[in-house]
């Protein structure tokens, strides 16, 4: 890769990854506010990641960006002649990402204080939502991506049904990240989330095609 050519950013870069203990595992962290020049203070990334014999393929899928996915296309294709069961193992998943601060992490110390991308799901998400847009008017609204009046997430992972669980996470009562010094530095610690979903993040279509082709082929011809 040239010096000139954008790296691409994988889930070891910098991401908050919870300690689990035979499937249960807990932290507290800080979702963070978007960067002042950026909208979200979250990005969605579509991705693939699926076994065929023993091959994983992982990658990024191009309907992030709206673009057409040859993968997407081979499974809707699966799902048409009835092989549902492969369509669903292989189809995108949906992700979200944000800037957060850990602001204790139980089983690994060394992150305590830190700020780091955490990738999550849809179940951490809806909690988001949740108090975002409550259901019942009597319901006051938190923004938790705010420094000053927002809250400091408990993640909360069981294991159900063979799959992690975030149900037992929840929000703490609003209260202010630190003093303004503090924020102000915990702030310039956020990385990009729009970088992440650069286009140069992402295959083009024949080179996905290329080696999706390449690994489904393999294990039919094995």
């Amino acid at each position: 890769m040239s010096a000139s050519t954008p790296a691409v950013k994988k889930d070891s870069d910098g991401y908050f990854q919870p300690f689990t203990d035979k499937g249960n595992g807990s932290a507290v962290l800080r979702f963070l506010p978007a960067m002042p020049d950026e909208d979200f203070p979250f990005i969605r990334l579509w991705n693939h990641a699926f076994q065929v014999d023993g091959k994983w393929f992982i990658d990024n899928c191009p309907s992030t960006l709206n673009l057409a996915c040859p993968v997407c296309e081979a499974n809707a294709l699966l799902w048409k002649n009835g092989h549902k069961d492969v369509a669903s193992i292989r189809k995108r998943k949906l992700y979200y990402i944000s800037n957060v601060l850990v602001v204790r992490d139980p089983k690994q110390s060394e992150n305590d204080g830190k700020v780091m991308l955490f990738k999550y799901g849809r179940k951490i998400f809806d909690k988001i939502d949740s108090v975002l847009n409550p259901v019942f008017p009597d319901t006051a609204i938190l923004n938790p991506f705010d420094a000053e009046d927002g809250a400091n997430f408990r993640l909360r992972i069981t294991m159900s049904n063979g799959f992690r669980d975030y149900d037992k996470s929840s929000f703490e009562q609003p209260s202010p990240m630190g003093d303004p010094e503090q924020v102000e530095a915990i702030l310039s610690q956020r990385q990009s989330l729009v970088e992440i979903i650069a286009p140069h993040q992402f295959k083009d279509y024949d080179e996905l095609k290329e080696k999706f082709d390449r690994i489904v082929g393999a294990a039919k011809a094995a």
